[in-house]
């Protein structure tokens, strides 16, 4: 699978996915757009990042989507909406079929006076674009296959101090419809995984 991927990377550790796209503040960031680190910043108190915590050392591939614009363009050219990167498991020692996260990171002011609002919205809008790439990577790449992996949405919120955002709206029949669609997904809606072994990951809250 590592043939598909530019920039990618192995971690064998815990690590940050930050997308500094709408950052507006002073700090020097380490990029323009995403970036996945292994190391704590600064300017993690003003614009935090997502944090996936790897407590047993499960290698973890994972592949930026801005290094990889193949991978968000149709056949016919046009481009698909797309998250901000994969994160695959490499264990070698799986019992079970490994995991495969798809990881869209939004922004949200947590002093909103209609945050719940916001939250919502921002959360509508990063399964439309989930939908889109899992599709996308499924039908026209050949990366994803059913039962090829245990398949993940990973949607996170840094700046909002709220999770899991996945009570603010959907039910249990709408999160089985999103399975049944897209090869058993599951969606988690945290600002911290926990990896648990190389075939599951959950939220930690």
């Amino acid at each position: 699978m590592e043939l598909f991927f530019h920039n990618q990377h192995v971690f064998t550790s815990s690590f940050f996915i930050s997308d500094y796209t709408n950052y507006r503040g002073e700090e020097q960031t380490p990029a323009k757009g995403v970036d996945i680190i292994d190391n704590a910043l600064p300017i993690f108190e003003e614009w935090p990042p997502l944090y996936i915590f790897n407590p047993h050392d499960v290698p973890v591939l994972t592949a930026n989507m801005e290094k990889n614009p193949a991978l968000c363009k149709r056949a016919n050219g046009t481009k698909c909406k797309q998250c901000e990167c994969l994160c695959i498991s490499k264990a070698s020692d799986v019992d079970d079929i490994p995991w495969f996260a798809l990881v869209e990171l939004k922004c949200c002011d947590n002093n909103s006076h209609d945050l719940e609002r916001n939250i919502e919205s921002n959360l509508q809008n990063a399964i439309f674009k989930l939908k889109e790439h899992h599709q996308l990577l499924r039908d026209e790449k050949g990366i994803i296959e059913k039962g090829k992996h245990r398949y993940y949405w990973v949607i996170s919120i840094p700046t909002v101090n709220k999770p899991p955002f996945s009570s603010f709206l959907w039910t249990q029949d709408y999160l089985l419809s999103i399975s049944e669609q897209y090869d058993g997904a599951r969606i988690i809606a945290d600002n911290e995984i926990l990896i648990v072994d190389g075939s599951q990951i959950k939220g930690t809250h």
